[in-house]
């Protein structure tokens, strides 16, 4: 049954969402601009496992915190967005 798109209660919740989304996504480019003024340091899992790798990428695990960043090489932060997205799931 397809759902009615016109009802008032409908677009007051889309209208809420688009808000919300609206926020977050201010947020996320607030933080990425905000990590490029950063000095770029090497990736911290691999420098515990004694690897010192410098192709690493700014990560936020809060957008309301631009300035507080882990840098993370590309394996490394897709296996923490993975594990953080998981998290929030099940929430």
């Amino acid at each position: 049954m397809p759902r009615d798109t016109s009802s008032p209660e409908y677009k007051r919740k889309r209208r809420e969402i688009a808000r919300k989304n609206r926020n977050d996504h201010y947020d996320k480019v607030f933080a990425r601009h905000a990590a490029k003024s950063l000095s770029k340091k090497p990736c911290e899992v691999c420098q515990n496992e004694g690897v010192i790798n410098w192709q690493a990428e700014a990560h936020h695990d809060d957008y309301k915190k631009p300035y507080t960043v882990r840098w993370l090489c590309k394996q490394h932060h897709e296996e923490v967005d993975t594990e953080l997205e998981k998290q929030r799931r099940a929430i």
